[in-house]
């Protein structure tokens, strides 16, 4: 029985850690991003 708690316990660690992880490296990829000016679509000239 105390494995299981220990494997869950160190589960939801690496779930917290790794989350933790990804929105930092999200935000930090996302905040070099710049603004585009321009329209979204381009269908050519009519």
């Amino acid at each position: 029985m105390i494995k299981v708690i220990a494997a869950s316990v160190i589960g939801a660690a690496l779930a917290g850690g790794l989350a933790l992880v990804g929105t930092t490296v999200a935000t930090n990829a996302s905040s070099s991003a710049e603004p585009v000016n321009q329209s979204l679509y381009n269908y050519g000239d009519r």
